[in-house]
């Protein structure tokens, strides 16, 4: 029994020592191949960040570009070492592990993906006004998985990445402009052109309002002796990110008053109802 160990011992010995000159080469193998993947890094990363223009993101993606190289570096020094057999194993288990986690998390791919190309493509900056959906915020937040938006009410609404790319989505601050719209209803026997250019001369007197783009009024529609108007302005947002309340409802206490001191009619949808006996 002593004998077998002894001669199990010798045989692993000297493995050992054939195995020598393998493991230097391997071990220089991987030194070369890691440097290299340390000079891809500023590359990639350098390359990413002019791209992306996000520190985060941009460092996130490098990451796993460089995960990558490292098990690729890993199983070429296992083939080096002439191990295989084993490298054969892990790819294996690898692409069998690959398969059922991510058909267990396919969401979480989607989303991981549509991260990606949100960095890359930037339909919206920190800060931006949009609306998915019927969702409407400040972006504040940007991650791989998901986008956080600010609402009007002050709430944190979580927006998976997935639904941004597949979703009808609207950036109302890309350029620092928005167009605001209100409605408003007068009877039809006023002279609706004489309203029009009343409104139209209101809204133009704001200086928050852009030159560039002049207002504008529509008919919407007529009904029960009514005719509804809809008007339109652009403002700048001036690096707030935020639409401007305050101004809106100036402009709209403003255009009711001038038309209530030229006699305008409004209609009152308080009806009186008689009931009569017999």
């Amino acid at each position: 029994m002593e004998s077998i160990f002894k001669e199990r011992i010798q045989e692993i010995y000297y493995d050992f020592l054939h195995l020598i000159p393998n493991l230097v080469f391997a071990v220089i193998f991987f030194g070369i191949g890691a440097l290299i993947i340390h000079l891809i890094k500023k590359q990639v990363f350098s390359r990413i960040v002019k791209k992306a223009k996000d520190p985060v993101a941009s460092q996130f993606v490098t990451d796993i570009i460089l995960v990558i190289f490292y098990i690729f570096l890993i199983l070429m020094t296992f083939r080096v070492l002439g191990l295989s057999t084993v490298t054969q194993t892990i790819i294996g288990a690898a692409g069998l592990t690959t398969f059922i986690i991510g058909f267990a998390l396919k969401d979480i791919g989607e989303n991981f993906l549509a991260g990606i190309v949100l960095i890359f493509d930037r339909p919206f900056e920190m800060g931006d006004l949009i609306q998915i959906d019927n969702q409407m915020g400040r972006v504040i937040r940007i991650s791989i998985r998901e986008t956080t938006i600010k609402t009007t009410d002050g709430k944190d609404v979580y927006i998976p990445n997935g639904d941004i790319i597949k979703k009808h989505f609207i950036n109302y601050t890309i350029n620092d402009q928005l167009r605001e719209s209100f409605e408003i209803s007068i009877f039809n026997n006023n002279n609706i052109r004489e309203v029009i250019d009343m409104i139209l001369e209101t809204v133009a007197s704001f200086n928050s309002i852009l030159k560039s783009k002049k207002p504008a009024v529509s008919i919407k529609n007529f009904e029960n002796g009514t005719v509804q108007l809809t008007v339109f302005y652009w403002y700048s947002l001036r690096g707030t990110r935020s639409r401007d309340g305050k101004l809106k409802t100036d402009i709209m206490l403003t255009v009711l008053e001038k038309l209530k001191e030229n006699n305008i009619a409004f209609p009152d949808h308080i009806q009186d109802v008689k009931l009569n006996k017999g």
